[in-house]
């Protein structure tokens, strides 16, 4: 018994290092709320409930504010007495996550392929359906690799981006590209219907040639989204999401191996029951490709410089929401190393970015310039997880854009200047306040937050001296005197 007690305490005291800042494991809570937010949007999506979308929103809306609780390190002094409490709290939410992950595995494998063999109908069975379903090509991993492969072939992928014939090689569903409010959509709020989005479907694959214009056909991404893929596809992965696995298993292998190794499991674990992110992978979600470039990049900004320009680099050429992340990113390394270091890793930024595009800006910079401001200036309908959902659920009737574009530049602005300001008292607040913006966009989707929290946990993790052990001594200090 004695020898029982021994090995569970040492296991409980690998996690739970005394060195370990207690706001880190707040970061627990935050990802619970995440992910229960997502599952509750997710309901509510599927279902087209109102109601339900709007329980999702305000979770989201919860859980970005105790992300902004957590980065910020007084929070310690506070945790300091309720140390156990968070630790019992912790390992409740690693024991329920790990359950829920085991069973939507289970789910996935066993129970959705067992109820559409059996045509079962009503509403678990529905959202098994659409759980399934989420495990197709989407139109953006289709495009991207149409691109690759495009690419690989010779061609322009800006020139020859067809999204029918893309989901139609990668079998792809009608349902899973994105909507355009023009054509035969233009009059149709706040999103079209199954039955329309089918129509026009049936009627682009009669000539696949032509993409519709309801439909958005462009490889809306830099050239990174294409050329980092391309060895692989070349090597013979005709997968492109198998790419996406191995760029984020290598970016978290080399986080793991970074941080210390006391401190290490506390990764792994939080890694392995961030659902929305192996979610993310099983989905085709296309950001996955820049998440461990901002998770190296960030994370190495004190430690290696030059690795992390270059990744940081590679990630702004990849997708435009690693741009949200830049002006914080160098804000930061002004701060913290001055003008010499910002202007030296800008230009490394800036000469990766156009080494990597410049042959397809000179081949025809209008169809580079439309294709990667595509998400900016197409008319899309509002979808997310952020305050678009009032728009989306009926309770407010905005039917433009403009407003919530004014707004999200607001929010970026006050972000930069508040950062330029605070940076060096509360650094991992950089990259919540990167997305924070995009919470107040026309277009809020879910993939844009989730993998903040582990970017923010790497960096709390690795951080030499958390600027919240010294915040807490020097309050111990005070008390003490």
């Amino acid at each position: 018994m004695k020898i029982g007690k021994k090995q569970t305490l040492s296991g409980h005291n690998a996690l739970f290092a005394n060195d370990i800042s207690p706001h880190i494991f707040l970061m627990f809570f935050a990802l619970a709320i995440q992910i229960v937010a997502s599952a509750i949007y997710g309901v509510g999506f599927s279902l087209n409930e109102n109601a339900i979308v709007l329980v999702g929103f305000a979770l989201w809306t919860f859980w970005f504010i105790v992300i902004l609780i957590i980065v910020n390190p007084h929070t310690d002094t506070f945790l300091q007495n309720h140390r156990g409490g968070v630790k019992r709290g912790v390992l409740t939410i690693i024991i329920a996550l790990t359950l829920i992950s085991t069973a939507e595995l289970a789910t996935a494998v066993f129970v959705a392929p067992s109820f559409q063999r059996n045509n079962t109908t009503g509403v678990f069975a529905q959202l098994l359906s659409q759980m399934e379903h989420g495990f197709q090509y989407n139109d953006s991993s289709a495009l991207e690799q149409q691109a690759t492969e495009n690419l690989l072939r010779g061609e322009n992928p800006y020139a020859n981006a067809n999204i029918i014939t893309a989901l139609l090689k990668y079998n792809g569903s009608f349902d899973r590209v994105t909507p355009l409010r023009i054509g035969r959509l233009a009059d149709v709020f706040p999103s079209p219907s199954e039955n329309q989005l089918k129509e026009i479907w049936e009627t682009a694959i009669q000539n696949s040639s032509q993409s519709p214009p309801e439909i958005e056909s462009k490889v809306c991404y830099p050239a990174g989204s294409f050329l980092l893929p391309a060895p692989f596809v070349a090597a013979g992965v005709n997968d492109i999401r198998i790419v996406f696995v191995i760029f984020v298993m290598a970016g978290l292998a080399y986080m793991a191996w970074k941080i210390p190794p006391k401190k290490r499991i506390l990764f792994i674990i939080f890694v392995a029951i961030s659902l929305e992110l192996w979610n993310s992978l099983a989905d085709g979600e296309t950001g996955s490709i820049v998440f461990p470039l901002l998770l190296i990049a960030w994370v190495s900004l004190d430690k290696n410089r030059l690795l992390s320009a270059v990744i940081m680099g590679l990630a702004v050429a990849t997708k435009q929401i690693a741009w949200f992340f830049l002006p914080f990113y160098l804000i930061l390394l002004w701060r913290k190393s001055g003008t010499k270091s910002l202007a030296f890793t800008t230009g490394i930024i800036a000469g990766i970015f156009i080494s990597m595009n410049a042959y397809f800006i000179i081949k025809g910079p209008t169809l580079w310039l439309s294709s990667i401001t595509s998400p900016m200036t197409d008319p899309m309908f509002p979808i997310g997880v952020g305050i678009v959902s009032l728009v989306t659920s009926g309770i407010v009737n905005i039917r433009s854009s403009l407003p919530f574009t004014a707004l999200e530049a607001i929010v970026f602005i006050g972000s930069v200047l508040w950062y330029i300001r605070n940076a060096k008292r509360y650094p991992f607040a950089g990259p919540t306040l990167a997305v924070l913006p995009l919470f107040f966009a026309w277009r809020s989707p879910l993939n844009y937050f989730f993998y903040v929290q582990i970017i923010v946990v790497a960096c709390m993790l690795t951080e030499k001296e958390d600027t919240s052990l010294l915040t807490t001594r020097t309050a111990q200090k005070a008390l003490s005197a």
